[in-house]
């Protein structure tokens, strides 16, 4: 069922179960009319359809709300997919409580943000125009730097000023 307008989905369901517009609508429990489903099916959609008639088709079709909604939503010409691209699944987050979610998103935010940074800072490189962000302090060349243990850096120094080479 997947990539189908609204219409498809429908028809589809209606055939494969050998069933009339009267006997679907049934199905739905009533709501959308048998009148309703023929329109639905064979014009094209106006209007998103209203929670009832959503509930109602899930009953019918077995599809799921987001299925149907985005069915609904490509029938009215928009352009959606099954996933989003800049989507991120983590497993469980839904049992995480509440500020561990927001703590998550907004490092989301920031995440995108910094990536968003770096691209237009790529573009501006390129241009030749490299720049210190704003927001880092006037030593963050400084900052940045390695400060952990130096002995390799004096003894490459040492064999340096005897003419001689690191065998790494």
């Amino acid at each position: 069922m997947s990539q189908q307008d609204l219409g498809a989905l429908l028809a589809d369901v209606k055939a494969a179960r050998g069933w009339s517009f009267e006997a679907m609508s049934r199905a739905c429990g009533g709501v959308p009319t048998g009148k309703r489903l023929f329109q639905l099916v064979n014009s094209p959609l106006k209007n998103f359809p209203d929670p009832d008639t959503i509930r109602g088709l899930q009953r019918a079709t077995g599809a799921s709300t987001t299925e149907i909604v985005m069915a609904a939503a490509r029938s009215l010409g928009l352009e959606v997919a099954e996933t989003d691209p800049d989507a991120l699944h983590v497993p469980g987050i839904s049992h995480a409580p509440d500020a561990a979610r927001e703590a998550f998103l907004a490092l989301g935010r920031e995440v995108s943000a910094l990536a968003e940074a770096a691209s237009s800072s790529s573009v501006r490189s390129a241009r030749g125009s490299r720049r210190k962000p704003a927001d880092l302090p006037s030593d963050w060349q400084d900052l940045a730097a390695y400060q952990g243990p130096e002995e390799h850096l004096r003894r490459e120094d040492e064999w340096g000023a005897r003419g001689e080479e690191s065998q790494g």
